[in-house]
């Protein structure tokens, strides 16, 4: 009997020894596992035409840049807003002196033939010996005011024509900054990918993780099932010794 209590202590002994270094292994194991996972998680660095992203794992950083003829693209559409604000820096400080330049540039074109106008009426109105009477005079006024009619159009057609140009050059720097930041976003495509790719390579990780955390439950329950069969033999083999005359300790 007490050889058999001697074998069995010594198999369970060893059971225990090697069941607190499968746990150990198993939680060395799993830690790897959550390391390799976490690895594989990070965005991968990413490169394409439009330029590169990458990932800075220990400053926790994630880098876009452009490519070099994107780069340069963005360098000019940069620049452009401040062009053109250059060309209507003037305008906007002072719409009303603009508009006055566009009057004046209108009247120097019509003004000569509002002068042909004022002399043929009074070379008619000489003719017919109208020149300093009433009706002569009431003639002359109303070219004067035809003429003052236009040339008060042509002065609000200069205002408008100084607020169109503020409006277009506004609207190319508008629309150059809205270049730019479609332009600067393009590396964000890469980032997208690279992190795509992280997430599933972690999918992967834990995967592969749980595989082997279920392999190695089926083998730590194949050993314990295994030093049963020992315990369970060593007893058997205890007590036929015993039953047959004391065997070894009879």
């Amino acid at each position: 009997m007490g050889w058999v209590n001697v074998g069995a202590a010594a198999v369970s002994l060893y059971s225990a020894n090697k069941k607190a270094k499968d746990q150990k292994k198993a939680a060395e194991r799993a830690e790897e596992a959550s390391d390799e996972a976490y690895a594989r998680s990070l965005p991968w660095d990413v490169e394409g035409s439009f330029g590169k992203a990458t990932f800075d794992e220990e400053g926790r950083a994630l880098n876009l840049s452009l490519s070099k003829p994107w780069q340069s693209e963005y360098d000019i559409a940069m620049a452009d807003p401040e062009r053109q604000r250059a060309f209507i820096s003037k305008m906007e400080g002072d719409p009303m002196a603009a508009g006055k330049t566009f009057y004046d540039m209108q009247k120097a074109i019509y003004a000569p033939e509002q002068e042909r106008q004022r002399l043929s009426l009074e070379s008619r109105l000489l003719a017919q010996g109208m020149l300093g009477s009433s009706g002569g005079a009431g003639r002359m006024e109303a070219l004067r005011k035809a003429q003052a009619m236009q040339d008060l159009e042509a002065q609000y057609a200069g205002l408008d024509k100084a607020q169109g140009y503020i409006d277009t050059y506004r609207g190319r720097g508008a629309d150059s900054l809205g270049l730019a930041q479609d332009i600067g976003k393009l590396p964000q495509q890469y980032a997208e990918t690279g992190q795509g790719i992280g997430s599933g390579m972690r999918e992967a990780a834990f995967s592969n993780a749980s595989t082997q955390a279920d392999a190695a439950a089926a083998r730590g329950l194949s050993d314990t099932a295994r030093r049963g069969s020992y315990i369970s033999a060593l007893g058997s083999l205890g007590s036929a010794y015993m039953g047959g005359g004391g065997g070894m300790f009879g």
